[in-house]
């Protein structure tokens, strides 16, 4: 059975990279655009990861077990 196209629509994920020098605010607007943003994970380079909201699903309990 095909799905319709506004059923694929919903599945498309986006991806924002924040780039710049230390000290603009990339963390900051990271920070902001997860609280904005439905369903998102905020990948920082200075400290971990950030899901929001944080879902308990087999995949996450099985992510945060093998990265502690």
């Amino acid at each position: 059975m095909r799905k319709s196209v506004s059923a694929m629509k919903n599945k498309t994920k986006k991806l924002y990279l924040i780039g710049g020098p230390m000290g603009v605010g990339k963390t900051t607007a990271g920070q902001l655009l997860k609280i904005r943003l439905d369903n998102c994970v905020f990948l920082d380079g200075d400290w971990c990861w950030d899901m929001e909201p944080f879902q308990v699903t087999t995949e996450t309990k099985k992510m945060v077990i093998e990265n502690i």
